[in-house]
C-alpha cells in the first residue's frame, strides 16, 4: 500500500454556499446586503477553511479549489434542462456574494493554492480532471464536498496504489475504496522482516508509516465515520435514480390513481435500483464496469432488466431514459467533450509546479486575511460576535511518530511531473 501526501480538491461552490447558509439572516433587509455582513462572511470563509487545512496539514501538501463555470451540458441537452430547478433565493444580495468568493479565490491564489475555473466546464469536470491526473501520476487526492455525486470518483489505482477518497466535513463522511480501513490500519513496516528493518531504517516504509498514522489519527480525532464503497455499483444506481437537485429524473417515472382521484408520481427508488442491480450481476457473473455503460449492447441488456424489475413504461424510453441520464451524471472521458478536456488537463500541466510553499499560512484565519482590509478595525454589526459559536480549534501539536514523540517538522515536497498526453 503506498501511501504519500495528498492533494486536497476541493468544490469551491459547495464550499461558498455551505458557510453562506449558516450565517444569521438579517431581520431586516437581505443576507450580505452590508459592509458589516460582507466582512463575517470573508471571516466564516477564512475561518473554515483554516480549520479544515489545519486538520489535514500532515497527510496535505497541495490545495486546488475548482470553481464553476457554464456547464457545457445545458448546451449539448438542452431539452433537459439540466439543472433548471435551482432558483437565486431573493432574500440573498447575489452580487456581494460573488464579489466576496471572487476576492476569497485571489487570496488563497496569493498564498499559492491553485485556483481552476475552465471555461464550458463545471467545478465537477475539474474534479474529475484532477483526480484522473494525480492518481495516473502515484499522487492521492481528498475531495472535500458536500455533492454526492462525486462519490463516484472514489478509486484505488491498481496500477500504482494511489487513491481518491471523498470526505464532507460538517457531516465528518469520508467515502473511500473498499478495503481502504485495512490498508491504513495495516503499517507498512509490519511486512518487513528484523534484518530488512535493520538494512532500511529511514526508507520509504517509514514515510508510509507516518501518514497512515497521520490519517488514522484525523479520522479518530475528528469522529469521521468510513463508508466503503464500490464506485461501480454507486454509479449504476445513480444513473437508475436520476437527481432531483440537478432536475435529472429516474429512467423509469409513471403515475397511480389513489383513492381520493389524485394521481401520484412514482419513479425508481435506491431500494428498486438495488434489487436491478441484483439482477443485472447475476445475470452476468457479478461483472459489472463504467466501461459497459457505453456498450450499447449492454445498455440494451440493462433496458430489458429494469423493464423486468419495475413493469412499468416500456423498453425504448427506459433505454433513452438511460442514455440520457448516463450523459449528464457520468463523469468519464467517454462523456466529457474532447475540447473541455483538453483545456482542463492543459491547466493542470501548467499548475502541476504551483504548490502550496507554506502551508502553515493557511492554518490562520488573520493570516490568510493579513493583506486585505477585512482585519483593519471592526465591521462586524453592533453589538454582534461575528465569530460566535463558529468551532475554531486550537493549534494542532507537531506530529507524533509512532512509538515516541517528535518536534520535527515535516517538509512540502511536489512530486516530480509526468507529461499527460497518455490520457488522449
Amino acid at each position: 500500500m503506498k501511501v504519500g501526501k495528498h492533494t486536497l480538491l476541493i468544490d469551491g461552490n459547495y464550499f461558498v454556499y455551505s458557510r453562506l447558509f449558516v450565517l444569521p439572516r438579517p431581520k431586516n433587509g437581505k443576507l450580505l446586503g452590508d459592509e458589516n455582513s460582507k466582512g463575517q462572511f470573508m471571516r466564516k470563509l477564512a475561518i473554515d477553511f483554516a480549520s479544515e487545512i489545519r486538520k489535514m496539514q500532515y497527510f496535505v501538501d497541495d490545495i486546488v479549489v475548482a470553481i464553476d463555470s457554464k456547464s457545457w451540458r445545458k448546451d449539448l441537452y438542452p431539452e433537459s434542462d439540466y439543472k433548471g430547478t435551482r432558483k437565486p433565493d431573493s432574500s440573498v444580495e447575489w452580487s456581494n456574494v460573488y464579489s466576496i468568493y471572487e476576492e476569497f479565490q485571489q487570496i488563497l491564489k496569493s498564498h499559492g493554492v491553485t485556483i481552476q475555473q475552465t471555461q464550458g466546464a463545471e467545478a465537477d469536470d475539474v474534479i474529475f480532471g484532477w483526480s484522473v491526473a494525480l492518481n495516473d501520476r502515484g499522487k492521492s487526492c481528498i475531495v472535500w464536498t458536500g455533492d454526492k455525486d462525486l462519490i463516484q470518483l472514489v478509486n484505488r489505482s491498481e496500477a500504482n496504489d494511489a487513491h481518491t477518497i471523498w470526505y464532507w466535513n460538517s457531516k465528518k463522511q469520508l467515502y473511500a475504496y473498499q478495503g481502504f480501513k485495512e490498508d491504513m490500519e495495516l503499517m507498512a513496516s509490519q511486512k518487513l522482516s528484523n534484518d530488512e528493518l535493520l538494512f532500511n531504517m529511514g526508507g520509504s516504509h517509514v514515510g508510509r508509516d507516518e501518514y497512515q498514522y497521520n490519517i488514522l489519527e484525523w479520522i479518530n480525532k475528528n469522529k469521521i465515520d468510513i463508508n466503503e464503497v464500490d464506485c461501480e455499483e454507486f454509479i449504476f444506481k445513480k444513473i437508475l435514480v436520476g437527481d432531483s437537485s440537478d432536475n435529472i429524473p429516474s429512467v423509469v417515472t409513471w403515475q397511480k390513481e389513489m383513492k381520493n382521484g389524485k394521481l401520484r408520481n412514482y419513479s425508481i427508488t435506491d431500494k428498486i435500483a438495488t434489487k436491478i442491480w441484483e439482477q443485472y450481476t447475476k445475470e452476468f457473473d457479478n461483472k459489472f464496469t463504467i466501461d459497459y455503460l457505453f456498450s450499447d449492447q449492454q445498455k440494451t441488456h440493462l433496458s430489458e432488466i429494469i423493464y423486468r424489475v419495475v413493469a412499468k413504461g416500456s423498453k425504448n424510453l427506459i433505454k433513452s431514459s438511460l442514455n440520457n441520464n448516463i450523459s449528464l451524471m457520468v463523469l468519464h472521458n467517454r462523456i466529457i467533450p474532447d475540447a473541455i478536456q483538453k483545456a482542463i488537463y492543459k491547466e493542470i500541466d501548467s499548475e502541476w509546479e504551483g504548490a502550496v510553499d507554506n502551508m502553515r499560512v493557511l492554518f490562520d484565519k488573520d493570516k490568510i486575511l493579513k493583506e486585505s482590509h477585512w482585519l483593519k478595525g471592526s465591521d462586524a454589526p453592533a453589538g454582534a460576535d461575528p465569530f460566535a459559536n463558529m468551532d475554531i480549534p486550537e493549534e494542532k501539536q507537531p506530529i507524533k511518530k509512532i512509538g515516541k514523540k517528535s518536534s520535527e517538522k515535516e517538509t512540502n515536497a511536489k512530486p516530480m511531473t509526468k507529461n499527460l498526453n497518455n490520457l488522449f
